[in-house]
């Protein structure tokens, strides 16, 4: 990527909250002290600046300006933070682009595990702040990601090792490397264990059920873009019939006629052809807004 300006906001830990919040970093793209804010979640292991983002600045209506922030799970801290912590964070900081900044329209865009981030905060028990629409770019099961790069034994067994541990107590104890070999960084038993479970909103085998409850609370209006070659989903998933399981799922109307598969995307949308597609897409969406 090439060099870009950013102005920095540091957030404070506040002190109306437990000790242990921390102090946060806000990134705002240009155009700066625009009247309305598009707030990237990164995916996993991933965070600020890490992700090129251009296409979609270039392609947004001239009111909005992208956000990113460093949260506790940012980069390496995925593994021993939780989607709780993760809306604790964005709260914040959609909270300081609401009372301190006077944003009009606020819009969380999520990629990938920041997919689960974004529905979870619609879904949260603390209500936190609201925005105003939901993105989701390459949603994925990370538990069905994991049998893409591994085996369904390999991981029942790396399941089994963090379960043994969570019912010994040790829930933030470490998960051997062994059973976690795609991560460079330390996971917890808890993070691996509610990654495959409770955290787990775009797996192709969760029920209508279940799929009512991660889906049927959102209140805004919800962009989905799968992408269309993601080799994340396993590869006799039919994300088209999984898309509209999604849309069923949602309340009526409220997922955008917008939403489709990006063509021949990756699950990082690497051509430049379906970055136009996406970021074109994006920009049609926020104007409707």
């Amino acid at each position: 990527m090439p060099p870009f300006k950013v102005v920095v906001h540091p957030l404070a830990c506040d002190p109306s909250e437990s000790s242990h919040s921390p102090n946060l970093t806000a990134y705002e793209y240009e155009p700066f002290s625009s009247p309305s804010a598009l707030v990237f979640v990164h995916g996993l292991t991933a965070g600020p600046h890490t992700t090129d983002l251009e296409p979609v600045q270039a392609a947004l209506p001239p009111e909005y300006s992208i956000w990113e922030l460093r949260m506790r799970s940012s980069y390496s801290g995925w593994g021993y933070s939780s989607l709780n912590n993760d809306v604790q964070d964005l709260a914040r900081l959609v909270r300081y682009l609401r009372e301190d900044l006077r944003k009009k329209n606020i819009v969380l865009m999520g990629a990938s595990t920041g997919c689960q981030d974004t529905l979870e905060y619609n879904n949260h028990s603390s209500r936190p702040p609201r925005v105003d629409g939901y993105i989701l770019t390459s949603p994925v099961s990370d538990r069905e990601a994991a049998v893409a790069l591994w085996s369904p034994e390999a991981l029942a067994e790396s399941l089994a090792v963090a379960k043994e541990l969570i019912d010994q107590g040790k829930d933030y104890g470490t998960m051997p490397k062994e059973h976690v070999p795609f991560f460079g960084t330390p996971v917890t038993a808890a993070r691996w264990a509610n990654n495959s479970g409770a955290e787990d909103y775009f797996a192709s085998d969760l029920s209508d059920d279940v799929l009512a409850v991660k889906f049927g609370r959102v209140d805004k209006p919800l962009l989905i873009l799968p992408a269309e070659k993601d080799e994340m989903v396993p590869g006799l998933v039919d994300k088209q019939l999984l898309l509209d399981k999604w849309t069923a799922a949602a309340p009526r109307g409220v997922v955008s006629e917008l939403s489709g598969l990006i063509p021949g995307a990756d699950h990082v949308v690497s051509s430049p052809e379906a970055r136009k597609w996406l970021s074109e897409r994006v920009a049609r969406f926020l104007t409707g807004i």
